[in-house]
């Protein structure tokens, strides 16, 4: 007889059910996040939102303005940072679902250099969701509408196995998992 899987136990919308955006944004004590970490010092310090796309589709949105620290080439942010961007946004979209993901395979198209100082709207949606894996797809744009990059990925389910080790090294995130501590 196998262990009950961890992720059985959480909550999860169906997708006839409502979106939860309230899981967007890590409120936790942890948030140290790389990316969307509020008390990452070091961090991009992102904040998400939830808009309807054309479609009907949610669609997970941010803000980033790339400063000094963030150059690659002089006046241009670093193109991984756009990258971890566009893997944290398009993440985010499992978690409308209550689902912890980790990245499979992400592809990043760049079509124009993000300058530094200038704001870039990120966009991310699910293209296809099944029990095994969450496809999404996303884009970065500058103000006046011109297309920065634009990335798809493939994200996989949290194993157990690494469940338990994020437990372990926070157990505040059991609760995210709809894990009981005892």
């Amino acid at each position: 007889m196998t262990a009950p899987d961890a992720r059985a136990r959480a909550p999860r919308p169906s997708p006839a059910e409502p979106f939860d955006a309230a899981w967007l944004n890590d409120s936790s004590e942890f948030q140290r996040n790389a990316v969307s970490g509020q008390l990452n010092r070091s961090g991009l310090r992102v904040h998400y939102a939830l808009e309807e796309g054309e479609d009907g589709r949610p669609v997970v949105v941010t803000e980033w303005v790339p400063e000094e620290e963030h150059v690659g080439f002089p006046g241009v942010a670093h193109g991984g940072l756009v990258a971890a961007v566009f893997d944290d946004i398009m993440g985010r979209v499992a978690v409308l679902r209550r689902r912890w993901v980790v990245t499979a395979r992400m592809e990043v198209r760049y079509r124009a250099a993000a300058p530094l100082g200038v704001p870039l709207r990120f966009e991310a949606w699910a293209t296809r969701h099944r029990r095994r894996a969450m496809h999404a797809e996303g884009r970065a744009l500058l103000p006046d509408g011109t297309l920065v990059a634009e990335a798809s990925a493939t994200y996989l389910p949290l194993t157990p196995d690494l469940e338990r080790q994020m437990v372990e090294r926070w157990p505040g995130f059991a609760e995210f998992l709809g894990q009981d501590l005892l």
